[in-house]
């Protein structure tokens, strides 16, 4: 990164889905083919609109994001990662991440998103149970992981994740094992531990049963090589998901597409979630966004001690004073002491550090 550049992380929202999932907490979209073509139309004039509007920021990643994200054109979908490349100011070897559904994975869609060239994948993988994965409402099975596994060592994607739930209903100790096992044969550079809305379902395991299932799969993660780096979030040696390791550190952010959320020049932006406005007026910032407020120094600091208590590194107290000239302030110095004394972090000379229970919290 250039030395007088700032970073920035791109955030570009695919809604779309094979069916829609009652657990999901995520918006959730279906639609004809002709619908999602015109919300690629939508994305790629949206991005088209941030052309030379970026000066003084370097992009070192750039996430394609939503469960279902590859139910899209292949073809579009590499179109706009191509466009992207061309007009944002990405930096050398930049992150390119997609989420990919097992369903839609295979030669044509890997041919297609291969004009972008993505360099890392996150295949919703959810369970190794099929039994679990039909009380999510998934429409894949684990073959399907596994197929589309193979796929991506057939193109050479060796960079992936697999995205895991804790707390499906059902789920069991020897179950939660079992999905820990089958992702750590597979050996994937990156796992992520997700919370469904089903852990509020019947049958689903209650609150103690999921951290002592949490505890169990960082213990387990950690014998096979994989360090925890964020909550949920598990890598091997250097493979850490560059946006959200960025995302911890508390870089700017730009969202595009429907619902996309932007922190960027002390504003914080949230794009419309109605579609046929997105699809009618994307690109056009003042028809498109819903909310917009300024972001100023107390709202800042939060944000930045709420990325941090992500980490399991915690929130040193020397790195917040050299960002923001000051010590932490009284009130949020006092919100911190709260959580202590609730057993989510622990305080230190040096700052504060989450600890299991703390991590566990924001599954």
């Amino acid at each position: 990164m250039a030395e007088e550049s700032m970073p920035l992380v791109v955030g570009i929202h695919i809604p779309y889905c094979i069916r829609k999932e009652p657990y999901s907490q995520q918006l959730q979209l279906t639609g004809t083919n002709a619908e999602k073509n015109a919300y690629m139309a939508a994305l790629k004039r949206e991005l088209l609109s941030w052309e030379g509007q970026l000066e003084g920021y370097e992009i070192p990643a750039l996430h394609l994001f939503g469960p279902s994200a590859t139910v899209m054109s292949p073809d579009l979908l590499g179109g706009l990662l191509k466009t992207a490349r061309e007009i944002l100011p990405l930096a050398q070897g930049a992150e390119i991440s997609v989420d990919t559904h097992p369903l839609t994975v295979g030669t044509p869609a890997l041919t297609g998103i291969a004009a972008g060239r993505p360099n890392r994948m996150e295949l919703m993988m959810r369970s190794a149970s099929d039994e679990e994965l039909r009380a999510l409402g998934c429409s894949h099975t684990m073959q399907h992981v596994k197929n589309a596994v193979l796929f991506f060592n057939r193109f050479h994607m060796n960079n992936f994740g697999l995205t895991v739930d804790l707390g499906i209903p059902g789920q069991t100790e020897h179950s939660w094992h079992n999905t820990l096992h089958a992702c750590t044969i597979i050996h994937p550079a990156h796992i992520h531990v997700q919370t469904p809305s089903a852990c509020e379902a019947e049958g689903a395991p209650g609150e103690e049963t999921r951290f002592a299932l949490y505890r169990q799969g960082c213990a387990f993660l950690k014998e096979n090589g994989y360090q925890q780096y964020a909550a949920g979030d598990f890598c091997l040696p250097q493979h850490a998901c560059r946006y959200t390791a960025l995302a911890l550190e508390g870089t700017p952010r730009l969202g595009l597409g429907l619902g996309a959320v932007s922190l960027l020049e002390g504003y914080l932006t949230r794009s419309t979630n109605r579609l046929a406005a997105y699809l009618r007026y994307a690109g056009d910032y003042e028809k498109t966004t819903a909310e917009v407020f300024a972001a100023g120094p107390e709202y800042l600091m939060r944000e930045y001690v709420s990325q941090r208590l992500r980490s399991p590194a915690g929130l040193s107290a020397d790195a917040f004073a050299q960002r923001f000239g000051s010590e932490l302030p009284d009130d949020l110095q006092g919100e911190l002491s709260g959580r202590a004394e609730q057993g989510l972090l622990t305080e230190t000379r040096e700052g504060c550090v989450p600890t299991e229970r703390g991590l566990f919290s924001l599954l």
